[in-house]
């Protein structure tokens, strides 16, 4: 089944699990398919605002888009296939929204084998596959 537009959800916190999420996009959309990479970045609260620098929305979210471009890079995405971009809120909630407004076939995400822990509590991932309305690959890796 050819999957013609994948979300590569990713974690820059978590390069390894991040690159496996572009790989498997990658190897599945083939030399036709877009891949459309996201990172969900956290709600800050309003309370720390002031602690942070002026321009910390900025540079995180273009230090983001440098990792995830280099990922993309380095697993061989054509760019004119290729958008990278963030958003903010919950992960489970802003993945979903973005596979239904971009009419997605397939989400890709990467995790470590489950630790009993995020199996009595959840995960982003569990959510993801739970709650999808699209098919979901979930790519396994050694990384903790």
């Amino acid at each position: 089944m050819p999957y013609a537009t994948i979300i590569a959800a990713v974690d820059v916190n978590e390069p390894d699990l991040a690159r496996a999420a572009i790989a498997g996009a990658a190897e599945v959309a083939g030399t036709d398919g877009a891949v459309h990479i996201l990172y969900v970045r956290y709600y800050l609260p309003t309370r720390y605002s002031e602690l942070l620098a002026s321009d910390f929305d900025e540079r995180e979210e273009a230090d983001a888009l440098s990792d995830m471009q280099a990922w993309a890079t380095e697993a061989g995405l054509d760019s004119t296939r290729t958008q990278i971009f963030t958003r903010r809120g919950r992960v489970r909630d802003e993945v979903i929204i973005e596979a239904e407004q971009r009419k997605a076939d397939l989400i890709v995400l990467a995790s470590h084998q489950p630790s009993l822990s995020s199996r009595l509590l959840g995960s982003n991932a569990s959510a993801i596959v739970h709650q999808s309305p699209v098919s979901v690959l979930v790519v396994r890796t050694d990384a903790k």
